[in-house]
Parts: C-alpha cells; sequence; structure tokens
C-alpha cells in the first residue's frame, strides 16, 4: 500500500507492521470471540431488566400520583432505623437528576 507509492525502505517497513497489526486483530477478535458473545448477552439482559424496572417505577409512581391509600407495612419492619437509613443514603447517591 504505502511502499507502492513512496518506494523507500520505510515505507516498506510501516506496510509490513500495518499488516501484521491487522492480522494480530483479526487473530484477537477469533479468540476472544466467546467473551464478546457474552458480553452481548449481558448487555441484552441488563437492556430487558433495565425496561422491567421502568415499567415498575411507572406503577410505583403513578400510584403515588393517584392518591390510592398508603399500603399499611412499608418496605422496612419497626426497629429498622438504620436499614432505612442505609438505604435512602444509597438511593440519594445514586440519583443522576434532582
Amino acid at each position: 500500500m504505502l511502499s507502492a507509492v513512496l518506494r523507500s525502505q520505510t515505507a516498506i517497513e510501516v506496510s509490513i507492521k500495518i499488516m501484521g497489526a491487522f492480522v494480530e486483530m483479526r487473530r484477537f477478535i477469533q479468540n476472544n470471540a466467546q467473551v464478546f458473545a457474552r458480553l452481548e448477552s449481558v448487555e441484552r439482559r441488563q437492556i430487558a431488566f433495565e425496561s422491567s424496572t421502568n415499567g415498575k417505577f411507572e406503577q410505583i409512581f403513578n400510584a403515588l400520583e393517584s392518591g390510592q391509600e398508603k399500603p399499611k407495612q412499608g418496605i422496612f419492619y419497626d426497629g429498622q432505623v438504620y436499614d432505612a437509613y442505609i438505604f435512602a443514603g444509597d438511593l440519594i447517591r445514586s440519583a443522576k437528576n434532582r
């Protein structure tokens, strides 16, 4: 490629190194095909989980906005103040928007 245009020893060496890099990339992709397949599978599962979670949040928000009667049992039982504090703190820290 490059050596056909420039006709120098440096151009020939660079062309050989470029071809070697492409050969190594092909080997890397072939050797790690299973890893790439598993990564794609994980991404699909994450997208499915995300969509189902968004639906559940929508149900919760709709219930809160409609003014329905609050449930008698909350997330935490009596005496779990520390657990509730940790949960609320983690929830606030994980927020992406206000």
